[in-house]
């Protein structure tokens, strides 16, 4: 059977994570919003992140539809990304960059050495 979209898994966004435990959580959320593998969004809401949010980021880890008491594993620290796995407004992307590291995450480039 051949699928129109497959979606990502958290193999298609964290290239390491420094300990397979901890680096994710588990929280409790009304999403008024469906919430994908890999979406950026603000871990308090549950909306898609903006530069606004500051340094209330995470990277969603699951796939989850919208509704109320809607259980979604999030990132927490420790955890390498790839850039090519996160989905995050243009205009937001250096300031999720950005909280995402001050959370004690990194994004990975050409050049990162694990």
């Amino acid at each position: 059977m051949a699928f129109e979209y497959e979606s990502k898994s958290p193999q298609d966004v964290l290239v390491y994570t420094d300990d397979p435990v901890f680096h994710k959580r588990t929280v409790i959320l009304d999403l008024v919003a469906d919430v994908n593998c890999g979406d950026v969004i603000n871990p308090t809401t549950g909306a898609a992140y903006t530069a606004a949010d500051g340094d209330d980021c995470a990277v969603s880890l699951q796939n989850q539809i919208a509704g109320d008491a809607r259980s979604l594993v999030i990132s927490d620290r420790g955890c390498v990304f790839n850039p090519a796995g996160l989905v995050v407004a243009t205009e937001s992307k250096s300031a999720a960059y950005i909280a995402l590291q001050a959370a004690g995450n990194r994004i990975a480039d050409a050049n990162t050495t694990i």
